[in-house]
């Protein structure tokens, strides 16, 4: 029977709207239930601590933190005091849905020991949630959709062949982006799913390997098996503690066609004529652009392909030009050349110098940028500069090999299936981190779209 809309005339023929009348109660019974459900894992753990807690905790030890040695245990919980209250969460739900306990020389699972005879008592909410909790895998799971206070809609990354699914979830769907990658248990309620409780953040650039581990031991394997279940409660919580306990090896940026190290330099200068110095740039074979969108200087490769070597945009403010470069060679050769075109049209006042891998290594891989100070540059100023640095990093990038893609250009690796999502997975690891730096800046988001339209494929 098709569930009656708000404003449709109640089915029990009171005459009311639906709304007004059994819907109210309806939601009040949910409410109750979802309250009491919320007792259940608190309950367990109650229960199982008092009766067995010298068993649990050796359960505990040997199974969820058992790839820590000594020294790594403590320094979880020495350089991480902050989290480790949610790392136990996350340690606790996994004793729950996957421990087991060794009792008078017996093994038990803790399911069994908490829903067979002898166990706590439950309503029949918490135990039905219990039984969910304990028969569901963990998943991998990117957010595909955000609807901020309300719901996450995801997609299985393992099982890409399961249709995505609506989370109902109020406060963490305040604080997650689209792209964002999770582990989680999804429990069907009604005609959604909700989160068990436990979330482990696994960061897009450290996700790689996971997922490479986790579809070669998972291949074969249904979904639904006790084999996949097992392999996700065993790798996932081992990786994921890994992230808090190992440094994260930033590696060296090249650029594909010099060899070098990739250098973000700009070079600043004060624009003496703009008239002299646009027709000193169009009068260059190697140079395309205006003033409005900005010049490149093109330069055939010796693999035949055309590849920027500088690129000149107007500056902030109206008598300033910027120059920029991505490596130290294309700026030793570039800065010559540009002010002897110039000649006296613009005269040169500074210049500024990033390292990506100097900058990626400054903080830790799950620390969230700072906000931008409060200068004064608005968020659409802030929103250009960005765009034309993220444009001239990513100017030749279809063709460069990457090390995540095995070697291969994003152009030779979409010529597989295989590939091509490695190419989108990638992609969207470049969206996500501009939709999070944007979300913390306050900002809109600079767009990748010209990576894909590179590529010739769509988002």
């Amino acid at each position: 029977m098709k569930k009656p809309g708000r404003n449709d005339p109640c089915p029990c023929g009171s005459g009311k709207k639906y709304k007004q009348c059994c819907l109210k109660t309806e939601e009040a019974q949910a409410t109750r239930a979802a309250n009491d459900r919320s007792e259940a894992v608190p309950r367990a753990i109650h229960w199982l601590m008092s009766m067995h807690g010298r068993a649990a905790r050796e359960a505990l030890a040997e199974g969820f933190f058992g790839s820590l040695d000594d020294d790594e245990y403590e320094m979880l919980q020495d350089q991480h005091a902050e989290v480790f209250p949610g790392i136990m969460v996350n340690a606790m739900e996994w004793l729950l849905a996957e421990g087991s306990l060794t009792l008078k020389g017996r093994e038990r699972r803790v399911a069994d020991l908490l829903l067979g005879r002898g166990g706590p008592l439950f309503s029949a909410e918490q135990r039905q949630w219990l039984e969910l909790l304990t028969s569901t895998p963990l998943g991998l799971y990117e957010v595909i959709d955000v609807v901020p206070g309300e719901s996450l809609r995801l997609r299985d990354l393992l099982f890409p062949e399961q249709a995505p699914v609506l989370v109902r979830e109020k406060s963490g769907s305040r604080e997650v982006v689209k792209f964002d990658l999770m582990a989680a248990r999804l429990l069907p309620v009604g005609d959604h799913y909700e989160l068990s409780g436990a979330v482990y953040s696994i960061p897009r650039h450290r996700s790689l390997d996971l997922m490479a581990e986790l579809r070669h031991e998972l291949e074969g394997l249904a979904p639904d098996s006790p084999e996949t279940k097992e392999v996700l409660s065993i790798i996932i919580p081992a990786y994921w503690l890994e992230l808090f306990t190992s440094a994260f090896e930033i590696p060296e940026i090249v650029d594909h066609s010099t060899g070098e190290p990739i250098l973000l330099i700009t070079d600043h200068y004060r624009v003496q004529d703009w008239a002299a110095l646009e027709r000193a740039l169009s009068g260059e074979a190697e140079v395309e652009g205006n003033r409005a969108e900005g010049w490149g200087r093109l330069v055939e490769g010796a693999d035949g392909l055309l590849r920027s070597r500088l690129t000149i945009d107007p500056g902030r403010q109206p008598d300033r030009v910027q120059v920029s470069y991505r490596t130290q060679k294309c700026a030793d050769e570039g800065r010559p050349w540009f002010e002897e075109v110039a000649g006296s049209g613009a005269v040169f006042v500074s210049r500024e110098i990033a390292d990506p891998k100097g900058m990626l290594s400054q903080r830790p891989p799950d620390e969230v940028p700072e906000p931008l100070a409060p200068a004064q540059l608005s968020p659409e100023v802030i929103s250009g500069v960005i765009e034309q640095r993220i444009r001239h990093l990513y100017a030749d990038w279809a063709d460069q090999p990457l090390p995540a893609l095995d070697g291969r250009t994003p152009r030779e690796a979409i010529k597989t299936p295989a590939g091509l999502e490695q190419v989108k997975f990638l992609l969207h690891t470049y969206e996500h981190g501009e939709l999070q730096q944007a979300k913390d800046q306050q900002r809109s988001p600079v767009s990748f779209d010209f990576l894909w339209q590179q590529l010739g494929i769509a988002p």
